[in-house]
C-alpha cells in the first residue's frame, strides 16, 4: 500500500511501505561498480529511487556501516522525481529517506540508528562525532573497516550520549538487532540484563519474522519473565547490498505515520497492533473523506479531512465536536431512532434543533465526499429545505432521495448514550443484526414487493377465471333450457309440410355452424395481432447498438460471427411470422369463389327459406314468434359461451399460476429469515457470545391484527375474538402452516355468499375454528370479507422479529432489557467493532462503558479500523491515545471563554508534537496535572 494510493487530504497517519537498512555502494560487501565521483554516486542514487518506485517502497534508510557519506545523495534524488507530466512530486508523494547508521556496539550487538527524514545534512558529521566514530573520507570508495565502539556497552550508555546534544534528542531512534541468536544479535544467551535495561522499544531484523524461534518471538512478545516481560516491536529489513537491487523491498514492514521522524517510528513501536504491518495491510473500503460546511453560527465555516481509520474528535464540552457528528449525519441522511419511549432520548428534535439554529439562518449547505472502492462520491444537502444531491466520480450533481443516499452511502451512527438506550426499542437493536445485511436485505424487499406485484396479478387472473366458471355454469344451464323449449315447440307445431319442418329443424344447425365460423374467424385476428406484438418486440431486442469492443480484441471474429448467425435465425423468424400473417390475411378476405363467400350465400339463402316457412304458418304464428325468439336467445347463448370458453383457455394455469407466485413470496420471506437469522449467528460470534438472538417466525401480528379489525368493522364480531384468532396464529407449533391454513379459510369465506347460498354449504374452515371461531363468526367473516378485502389481508405480513438476550454468566442467558445498560453498551460496541461494514460514527462511546473494559475495547479498535472506518467524539484519553487515533482533530471556543461559538483548532496524529500538545491539554488536565496523578499512583 503506498502513499500514493490514499486520495485523502487529511493530516492523519497513514502506512508507508518502508525498508530500513539499504547500503551503498560504499558497503565493504557490496556487490556492483565502484561509485566514487559526485556524478556516479548522483546516477546511483536515481537508480536506487527509481528501484524503490518500481518495487512499490515509500520510505527507505540509508544504514551504512559507522558511515553517512550517500546519504545526502539519495536524499536528493528522492526529491527530483517527477510524475509522468515531468512536474514535482509533492512532499507527501515522494520517497522518505531516513538517513541512518549501522552501529556495532560493545553491548555487544548491530543496532540502527535512524534520524528525521528532514534531519540536516550539516550535522551527519556531528552524529558521527557524538558516537566517537571516525569514518572514511568521503571521497573513498569504501567505507572504514568497521571496529567495535568499545565505549558504548550499554544500549542506556548509547542514549546518554546522544542525549547529550540538544539538537539530536528527540530526533532519532535506535533499534538494536533482535535476528535470533545470531552473532550480532541483542538475544543470544546471557544478554537479558542488557535487553531488560534499554530504553528503547523497537528493534530490527535482517529478513523475515518467519524465521524466527518460537523463543526469540517469546521474548519479543514480552512473555518471558527472565526478560524482564519486556515487549518490543520488531521492524523486517532486507539489508540490500547489491546494485541490481534485487534484495531491495524483500523483507520489508508497512509503518504508520502523519510525518517521517523518529518519534513518529517511536509511536509505531509503542502501538504496533495498529501501526506496524509485517504483510500489506488491509483498508477500510467504505469512506468518508471529508466535511465541508459552508456557514454556520456556531462552527463558522468547516472544512475537514478525515482519516480512512480511526479519527477522534477531542475538545472541551460545547466546542463543536458533537455538532461536526451530526452535520456529518444529517448531510448523510442517517436517521436518528425515533423516541418510542418516553425516557428516551429525541435524537431527531436535537438534530433539527441543531440545523434550524446554525445553518438555515445561513441558509448553509453541507457537503460530504465520500469513497466506495476507489469511486468518490459527494452529497451536497441544503439547509433550506433539506434537500439533497449527489456526484458519483466525474458526473455533474443531480438530486436524489434521502433513501437513496443511505443505500448508496450507509453509516452506523450513535449519540450520547444511544448504545446504553437501544435495548428499550427493538429497532435500534435489530439494527444491528440488518445493517451488516443491508444491500441483501433491500435486495430480497425489493423481490418481495415485484413478487407481491406479481401475485395481486395472478389473484386478478384467477378471480377472472373463477367468474367465467360460474358464467359458463349458468349460461350452460340457461342455454340448455331454451334448446329444449325449442324442441318442445317444433314437436308441438302441426299442419306443416315435411319440407318447412325440415328448414326449421335446420335452424339451430345453421346458427351453430356461423357461430363456430365466427369463433375461428375471431381467433385468427386475435392471433395476427399477437404475431404482430411479438414481431415489434423482437425488433426492438434486434436493434442493439454497436458493442464498441477494442481494436485487437482477441475474440472479434468468433463474438461478430456468433451475432450474425443470431441475427439470421431472428430475421428468419420474423420472415416466418410475417408469412404467416398474410395467410392470416388471405383467409379472411371474402372475394368471389372463396369458401367465406359461398357460405354467406348458403346461409342467406337458407335464412330467406326459413323466414317464408314461418311466413306459410300463419295459423301458429304465436309459437313460430316464439320459437323465433327462444332461438334467437340460443344462438346468443351459444356465441357467448363460445367466447367465453375460448378466454377459458387462456387462463387453464391460473390457479397454478397463482399458487406458485404465492409459494415463491413464501419463500422469499423465508430467505429473509434465514440470512437474518445467520447475521443473528455472527453477533453471537463478533459479540464474543455475550448477546444471543434468534428469529421468530411469524411473531409479530400487530399489522395483521390491525388490518384484519378493520376489514371486520362492522361486522359484529367481537375485538377479542379477533386477538384470539391472532394469538392462535403467533403461538402455534408450526405458525407458518397456521398462516396458509388461516388464509386458506378466509379466502373460503371471502368467495362464499350467505344470501345467495345455503348455509349448509358454508366451506370448511378448520384452522379459524381450531383458534375459537364459530359458525356464527365464520359467517359473519364470509358477509363482511370480499375477495379484495382478502387478497389486501394475505399480503399483510405476519414479520419475523430476532428475541435478544444477554449472557449472564457462563452457560445463562437473560432478556437483553435485563441487563443493566454499561452491559448492554459494552456488548454492543464489542459487536461493532468486531464487524467490517460501513463507518461506525459514535458520539462518547465511554459514557456507555464501564472503565475495567475500556482497555479491552481498546485493543478491539486497534484491530477494528483495518474493517471499517472509525470516528468517535470522546473525552476519554484511553479511547484517543491508547486506541492509538489516526487523526485527532480537536475543537476549540472562537474566543476563550465564549461559548458561543467553536472552530476547528488543529488535526493531526500523536507522531506531531502539537497534537501530543493539544491531547494532554485538553484529556490529561495538562502535564502538570497528569504528572501529579502518576506521582500519587507511584508509577
Amino acid at each position: 500500500m503506498t502513499s500514493n494510493s490514499y486520495p485523502e487530504d487529511d493530516k492523519g497517519a497513514h502506512f508507508f511501505h518502508c525498508d530500513f537498512q539499504v547500503h551503498s555502494p560504499r558497503d565493504r560487501q557490496w556487490t556492483g561498480v565502484p561509485r566514487i565521483s559526485d556524478e556516479d554516486r548522483a546516477e546511483y542514487a536515481a537508480n536506487l529511487i527509481a528501484a524503490c518506485r518500481e518495487k512499490n517502497l515509500d520510505a527507505i534508510a540509508i544504514t551504512d556501516h559507522h558511515d553517512m557519506a550517500f546519504v545526502r545523495y539519495v536524499r536528493h534524488a528522492a526529491t527530483q522525481e517527477t510524475d509522468a507530466n515531468g512536474d514535482p512530486l509533492t512532499e507527501r508523494e515522494r520517497i522518505s529517506v531516513f538517513p541512518g547508521i549501522e552501529l556495532t556496539l560493545a553491548v555487544p550487538c548491530q543496532a540502527i540508528l535512524l534520524l528525521d527524514a528532514d534531519f540536516e545534512d550539516n550535522r551527519f558529521d556531528a552524529v558521527l562525532t557524538a558516537l566517537a566514530i571516525n569514518p572514511a573520507p568521503s571521497s573513498d570508495e569504501k567505507t572504514a573497516q568497521t571496529e567495535r565502539l568499545d565505549n558504548i556497552d550499554s544500549l542506556k550508555l548509547l542514549k546518554a550520549k546522544l542525549d547529550e546534544h540538544n539538537w539530536l534528542r528527540d530526533r532519532y531512534i535506535i533499534f538494536p538487532n533482535v535476528s535470533g541468536e545470531g552473532q550480532f544479535s541483542l538475544l543470544r544467551n546471557g544478554m537479558a540484563p542488557k535487553y531488560k535495561d534499554m530504553p528503547f522499544v523497537g528493534g530490527y531484523l535482517d529478513g523475515s519474522k518467519d524465521k524466527l524461534k518460537q523463543g526469540t518471538l517469546n521474548i519479543l512478545g514480552g512473555k518471558e519473565k527472565a526478560w524482564g516481560n519486556k515487549r518490543i516491536a520488531c521492524i523486517q529489513t532486507s539489508d540490500n547490498r547489491r546494485e541490481d537491487h534485487a534484495n531491495l523491498g524483500k523483507h520489508s514492514s508497512w509503518i504508520k505515520w502523519a510525518s517521517p521522524t523518529a518519534e513518529a517510528l517511536r509511536q509505531a513501536c509503542l502501538a504496533q497492533e495498529s501501526r506496524i504491518s509485517d504483510t500489506e495491510p488491509s483498508l477500510p473500503s467504505v469512506v468518508i473523506t471529508s466535511i465541508s460546511v459552508q456557514n454556520s453560527a456556531f462552527l463558522g465555516p468547516l472544512e475537514l479531512s478525515f482519516n480512512p481509520q480511526y479519527n477522534a474528535l477531542i475538545g472541551g464540552r460545547g466546542t463543536g465536536k458533537s455538532t461536526i457528528l451530526e452535520y456529518l449525519r444529517w448531510a448523510l441522511c442517517d436517521q436518528p431512532p425515533a423516541a418510542s419511549d418516553e425516557d428516551a432520548p429525541n435524537y431527531q428534535a436535537r438534530r433539527l434543533r441543531l440545523i434550524e439554529g446554525t445553518l438555515k439562518p445561513f441558509g448553509a449547505t453541507v457537503d460530504v465526499a465520500f469513497t466506495v472502492n476507489g469511486v468518490v462520491h459527494q452529497v451536497r444537502r441544503s439547509s433550506r429545505d433539506g434537500a439533497v444531491q449527489i456526484k458519483v466520480g466525474s458526473d455533474e450533481f443531480r438530486p436524489c432521495t434521502e433513501s437513496e443516499i443511505r443505500m448508496l452511502l450507509p453509516v452506523q451512527a450513535y449519540s450520547q448514550k444511544q448504545l446504553s438506550n437501544v435495548s428499550v426499542r427493538l429497532d435500534e437493536l435489530a439494527r444491528f443484526i440488518t445493517a451488516p445485511i443491508r444491500s441483501e436485505l433491500g435486495k430480497l424487499e425489493r423481490q418481495m414487493g415485484e413478487q407481491e406485484e406479481k401475485l395481486r396479478k395472478s389473484f386478478s387472473t384467477r378471480q377472472r377465471q373463477k367468474t367465467i366458471e360460474k358464467d359458463i355454469d349458468r349460461l350452460t344451464l340457461e342455454n340448455r333450457s331454451y334448446q329444449e323449449q325449442a324442441n318442445q315447440i317444433r314437436l308441438s307445431l302441426g299442419g306443416l309440410s315435411d319440407e318447412d319442418r325440415r328448414l326449421l329443424e335446420l335452424g339451430p344447425h345453421f346458427d351453430q355452424a356461423e357461430q363456430a365460423i365466427e369463433t375461428s374467424k375471431s381467433r385468427l385476428v386475435v392471433t395476427k395481432d399477437r404475431i404482430a406484438s411479438l414481431v415489434q418486440g423482437m425488433n426492438a431486442v434486434a436493434a442493439r447498438e454497436s458493442l464498441g469492443l477494442p481494436e485487437g480484441f482477441p475474440e472479434q471474429a468468433l463474438v461478430d460471427g456468433l451475432l450474425a448467425d443470431y441475427d439470421a435465425l431472428i430475421a428468419e423468424v420474423d420472415a416466418a411470422f410475417t408469412a404467416i400473417s398474410t395467410r392470416i390475411d388471405q383467409a379472411l378476405e371474402e372475394d368471389d369463389g372463396s369458401k367465406r363467400s359461398v357460405w354467406e350465400v348458403k346461409l342467406s339463402t337458407y335464412r330467406e327459406a326459413y323466414n317464408a316457412a314461418l311466413e306459410r304458418s300463419s295459423a301458429h304464428k304465436d309459437r313460430m314468434d316464439q320459437l323465433k325468439e327462444l332461438e334467437a336467445r340460443v344462438g346468443m347463448l351459444q356465441r357467448e359461451l363460445s367466447s367465453l370458453r375460448d378466454e377459458l383457455k387462456s387462463y387453464d394455469k391460473a390457479a397454478e399460476t397463482y399458487q406458485a407466485e404465492q409459494e415463491q413470496l413464501h419463500e422469499l420471506r423465508r430467505q429473509r429469515d434465514v440470512l437474518i437469522q445467520e447475521q443473528c449467528n455472527s453477533l453471537a460470534e463478533r459479540s464474543g457470545a455475550a448477546i444471543r438472538a434468534i428469529v421468530h417466525r411469524y411473531s409479530n401480528a400487530e399489522d395483521f391484527q390491525s388490518a384484519l379489525k378493520e376489514k371486520l368493522s362492522g361486522s359484529n364480531i367481537r375485538a377479542n375474538k379477533i386477538e384470539q384468532i391472532v394469538s392462535a396464529l403467533t403461538e402455534a407449533e408450526d405458525p407458518h402452516r397456521a398462516w396458509v391454513g388461516t388464509i386458506e379459510d378466509l379466502e373460503s369465506l371471502a368467495n362464499f355468499s350467505p344470501d345467495s347460498q345455503s348455509s349448509y354449504h358454508m366451506p370448511e374452515t378448520p384452522f379459524l375454528e381450531s383458534a375459537g371461531a364459530t359458525k356464527g363468526d365464520c359467517e359473519k367473516l364470509a358477509r363482511k370479507l370480499d375477495p379484495e378485502d382478502w387478497l389486501s389481508l394475505s399480503l399483510t405480513e405476519i414479520e419475523s422479529e430476532p428475541h435478544f438476550e444477554y449472557r449472564s454468566r457462563e452457560g445463562e442467558y437473560i432478556a437483553f432489557s435485563n441487563a443493566s445498560s454499561g452491559q448492554q453498551a459494552t456488548a454492543l460496541l464489542r459487536t461493532l467493532l468486531n464487524q467490517a461494514g460501513p463507518p461506525l460514527l459514535i458520539d462518547q462511546p465511554e459514557e456507555d462503558l464501564d472503565n475495567p473494559v475500556m482497555q479491552e475495547i481498546v485493543e478491539q479498535v486497534w484491530s477494528a479500523k483495518r474493517r471499517r472506518q472509525i470516528i468517535f467524539v470522546s473525552h476519554n484519553a484511553n479511547l484517543v491515545v491508547n486506541g492509538d487515533a489516526e487523526l485527532v482533530a480537536w475543537c476549540e471556543y472562537r474566543k476563550a471563554g465564549d461559548q458561543s461559538g467553536g472552530k476547528i483548532a488543529g488535526e493531526g496524529a500523536i507522531d506531531i508534537p502539537e497534537v501530543r500538545e493539544a491531547i494532554k491539554r485538553i484529556m490529561e488536565g495538562g502535564e502538570a496535572a497528569f504528572n501529579l496523578r502518576r506521582e500519587k499512583y507511584g508509577f
